[in-house]
C-alpha cells in the first residue's frame, strides 16, 4: 500500500510537472504570435525541440501510468478469482 501511495504521490507530480510546462508553451506561443514573421520562424525550432522533449516526457508518464493500471487491474483479476474459489471450496 505504500508503493502505492508513493507511485501516486509520483505520478501527481508528473502531471503537475506536465502541466506547468504545457502553460509555458502556451504563453510562450501566445508571445509568439505578436512577433513578425521572420521573428517565429527563428524561434520555431526551439519551439519544436521543446514540444519534442514534453512529447516524450508524456510519453514517459503514459507508460507509467499504464504499467500502474496494468497492475491494479491484475491484481483485481486475481483477488476476485481466489474470491471465486473460496466460495466454491465453501460449496463442497
Amino acid at each position: 500500500m505504500l508503493g502505492h501511495n508513493k507511485r501516486k504521490e509520483e505520478l501527481e507530480s508528473r502531471i503537475t510537472e506536465l502541466e506547468t510546462s504545457l502553460d509555458n508553451l502556451k504563453k510562450q506561443l501566445q508571445e509568439g504570435v505578436g512577433n513578425d514573421s521572420q521573428k517565429d520562424i527563428d524561434h520555431l525550432e526551439e519551439y519544436l525541440d521543446e514540444i519534442s522533449h514534453r512529447y516524450s516526457n508524456l510519453k514517459d508518464f503514459w507508460h507509467m501510468v499504464s504499467k500502474e493500471l496494468k497492475e491494479i487491474f491484475a491484481r483485481r483479476i486475481a483477488n476476485i478469482g481466489r474470491e471465486g474459489e473460496e466460495e466454491g471450496e465453501g460449496r463442497k
